[in-house]
C-alpha cells in the first residue's frame, strides 16, 4: 500500500520543536481515486483517533470515504510512527512530520489551516499551543526568555 508524507519547512525565530500534538490532531488533506482520479473538492479531516469500519472487511481505518464519481471505497491511515517534530536544526531544509497509508486513493494537497499546532520557546522552553498556521505568519512574545518569537514562510510537500 502507498504511503504519502507530507514535509515542511519554515524559518523559526526563537522556537522549535512545531508539532501536531495528540492522536487527535485533525490534519486537513484532499484526496484523489486512484481509479478514476477525480479529486476530493472539499478539505478532508483525518485524525489518528479516529476509526471507521471498512466495508466489506473486518478491518477499519482512520478514514473511509467512497468516491462520488465511481462509488469505489477507499481508506486512509495516519502512520503515527512517522509523526515528527520540525525544529530549529531542520531550518531550511524539508522534513517530514507526518504520512499517511493510503488503500485504493492518493493524499495529492496539504493545508496548515487546522489550529491546534504547538511550539516551544528555544532557549526558555516556553510551550506555545493552539497556532493557527494556515492563514499568515505567527508571532508572539516569549516572556520567559524576552524575546519575540515567529513562524514564518512556512512551506509543505507531499510526497
Amino acid at each position: 500500500m502507498p504511503v504519502y508524507q507530507v514535509s515542511i519547512r519554515a524559518q523559526l525565530e526563537n522556537v522549535t520543536n512545531l508539532h501536531a500534538p495528540g492522536d487527535d490532531f485533525q490534519y486537513c488533506i484532499k484526496t484523489k481515486c486512484n481509479s478514476c482520479n477525480e479529486v476530493s473538492d472539499k478539505w478532508q479531516f483525518v485524525s489518528a483517533d479516529e476509526h471507521s469500519d471498512i466495508p466489506g472487511s473486518r478491518g477499519n481505518a482512520n478514514m473511509v470515504c467512497k468516491c462520488k464519481l465511481c462509488n469505489r471505497v477507499n481508506s486512509l491511515d495516519v502512520l503515527t510512527a512517522k509523526k515528527q517534530a520540525y525544529n530549529a536544526d531542520d531550518v531550511p531544509n524539508f522534513k517530514v512530520i507526518v504520512a499517511f497509508e493510503c488503500r485504493g486513493m492518493s493524499v495529492v494537497d496539504f493545508q496548515f489551516g487546522q489550529d491546534g499546532w504547538a511550539c516551544e520557546g528555544q532557549e526558555s522552553h516556553t510551550p506555545f499551543t493552539d497556532l493557527s498556521l494556515g492563514d499568515e505568519d505567527w508571532c508572539d512574545y516569549d516572556e520567559d526568555a524576552s524575546c519575540p518569537v515567529g513562524i514564518t514562510e512556512l512551506e509543505y510537500k507531499v510526497h
